[in-house]
């Protein structure tokens, strides 16, 4: 961890002296509230009108376009038909993910792969000219079995559906199959925060039927999400429980927050608990960190319940406007208590959103297990992943 905290620390001064696109979450543009650009209050999912408009006028490359196109005009053409206005009762959204991997470059056990991540299709429906009740809805092609659910390969299913409920600027209702309310919601599903090897459910197929209620004030806000599991999932590994998560702005471009998320199965129980911190260092700049603690018992067994922990921290450096360099520090242990492998991982790479509409990842990543007296050969993986959001 002490490696971890003086990494975290060069980080942070290196990005003091340069600019950076703070993505997903722009709180260093002074966008702290993520219910600015998405349907959702918490962030992921589909983008509303606005944050297409962001995406095009402050993500994406300025040379493009023709120095003649001003912001405004830029802005006016980031809709589904382009510039032609859809009515106001629907809008549609269309996502692809995909990636190549080579692990182990020019190693003897060498893995090249193609995979398609996400395939994504939103129609959002709302019941009045001032969204105030909304149905989000995303149907998701998989190009593969997911473990532990009903999900097959080739298939189309309901990823999420849910009713959103504007009762005041102050207070949104959620009801529906969603992401479950619990830390920094990051894009990537395989980071330590997302709890990608676990059944309790915050990766890329974690989302669940619940209720949410999100309380949101200009220095304050915090959701309650009580859920009920996955439409998808095997009875038998169907978690239910509740989450909590929170964030107080200590001064303007720094917020910090905390989770808690209790919910079990059939077979497992989970408890999980984390504190989160998003920093704004200048104009653009920004440092994102979550750390915390995850507490598995398996039920059924004579076994105690094993105490593991997590961190992660991730920085955007923005070469030029469209270009960033993007660093990730992961850190984890499944046992604290007992002598286990500490898990580390150390990415770093090129994000770049060359053309409208499009994201452009290469990066590098090296992967170290430590454990007392065994040696563990590094990993290293090399990926490109290419975004289309329509």
């Amino acid at each position: 961890m002490r490696q971890l905290l003086k990494i975290s620390f060069l980080i942070g001064a290196f990005l003091v002296s340069k600019q950076a696109v703070a993505y997903p979450d722009f709180i260093g543009y002074g966008y702290s509230s993520c219910i600015t650009c998405h349907y959702s209050g918490l962030g992921g999912g589909a983008l509303n009108d606005y944050g297409r408009a962001l995406f095009a006028t402050e993500i994406t490359s300025r040379s493009v376009f023709p120095a003649s196109m001003d912001e405004e005009a830029i802005a006016a053409s980031s809709g589904f038909l382009i510039t032609k206005p859809l009515p106001w009762y629907f809008r549609p959204g269309i996502k692809y993910r995909g990636l190549y991997f080579q692990q182990n470059p020019n190693g003897s056990n060498e893995v090249n792969k193609w995979v398609n991540m996400q395939s994504d299709f939103n129609l959002n429906f709302f019941f009045d000219k001032k969204q105030t009740f909304a149905l989000i809805t995303t149907a998701s092609y998989t190009a593969f079995d997911v473990p532990e659910t009903t999900i097959d390969k080739w298939t189309i299913y309901a990823k999420e559906f849910y009713l959103r409920f504007k009762q005041s600027n102050n207070l949104w209702w959620y009801a529906g199959q969603m992401d479950k309310a619990y830390g920094i919601r990051n894009v990537d599903h395989m980071a330590v925060n997302r709890f990608p090897a676990t059944d309790v459910g915050l990766n890329q197929y974690g989302q669940s039927l619940g209720v949410m209620a999100h309380f949101t004030y200009p220095t304050w806000d915090i959701a309650v999400n009580p859920f009920f599991g996955n439409v998808y999932t095997v009875p038998e590994k169907r978690q239910v429980g509740v989450s909590v998560v929170g964030e107080y702005q200590v001064y303007e471009k720094f917020k910090v927050g905390g989770s808690v998320l209790a919910s079990e199965s059939d077979e497992t129980r989970w408890r999980l608990v984390g504190g989160t911190a998003r920093w704004g260092l200048s104009k653009g700049s920004s440092l994102l960190a979550e750390a915390g603690l995850k507490e598995q018992t398996r039920k059924g067994t004579n076994l105690d319940p094993v105490l593991g922990a997590y961190a992660w921290v991730q920085s955007m450096v923005a070469i030029a406007r469209g270009y960033n360099i993007l660093t990730t520090i992961e850190q984890s242990r499944d046992d604290i208590q007992k002598s286990s492998a500490e898990n580390l991982k150390y990415s770093f790479g090129l994000l770049a959103f060359p053309l409208p509409r499009t994201e452009f990842r290469l990066g590098l990543s090296n992967g170290k297990t430590n454990l007392d007296g065994t040696g563990v050969d590094d990993t290293w993986a090399l990926q490109t992943q290419v975004h289309f959001s329509y």
